[in-house]
């Protein structure tokens, strides 16, 4: 699609601000190139690019009503697509460093665990644990342990107390302790 002048992209600004669905898909057509190319930049990844500018679309379209039609929309949305990508990249720096300290405790504290039991089974245990965990729970230990947010940003954005979030984290770690403590047990001795 050629490019708009910055009078006529203000003008699908005000009404996509408006909750203009045709100015958003003009929008929507004008930069989705741009973002998926700003995103595969970073990435390096075709899939995960398509999802981060699919995601940011998204999110514009829910906080449309925030958007300064006076400032320029082609920085806020790359800023969108920019912060995706750290997120997306934050999430997965968490997620690679969890599993990379199980595996640490696992290699220190177990000798000969290949005859023993696989990590795929032992994966399997926490993962049924996790399932088995009250939806709440669930939510709570994946948004911390495996996303990384913190207790106070979880709480913030669930809209429950810290103290809740604690409370959740520790009944959340006593399960996996009760489920693992016994095949640790027998494996380490």
């Amino acid at each position: 699609m050629a490019t708009t002048s910055t009078l006529e992209e203000r003008e699908l600004v005000i009404r996509l601000i408006e909750s203009d669905s045709i100015a958003f898909e003009k929008l929507y057509y004008q930069y989705v190139e741009r973002a998926y190319g700003f995103a595969f930049h970073f990435l390096r990844n075709s899939s995960e690019a398509e999802e981060i500018v699919q995601e940011v679309f998204t999110k514009l379209w829910e906080g449309r009503h925030k958007i300064n039609p006076d400032l320029s929309f082609s920085g806020y949305l790359l800023t969108m697509v920019k912060n995706s990508v750290f997120n997306e990249n934050r999430k997965k720096m968490y997620h690679r460093a969890y599993v990379s300290d199980i595996l640490k405790y696992l290699q220190t504290h177990i000798r000969d665990m290949e005859e023993k039991i696989t990590y795929d089974d032992l994966m399997e245990m926490i993962n049924k644990t996790v399932r088995n965990m009250p939806p709440k729970r669930q939510e709570i230990f994946k948004l911390c342990r495996i996303e990384g947010m913190s207790h106070k940003s979880i709480a913030k954005s669930l809209g429950i107390a810290e103290k809740t979030i604690e409370a959740h984290m520790r009944l959340a770690l006593r399960d996996l302790k009760a489920v693992l403590s016994p095949i640790l047990d027998k494996i380490c001795r």
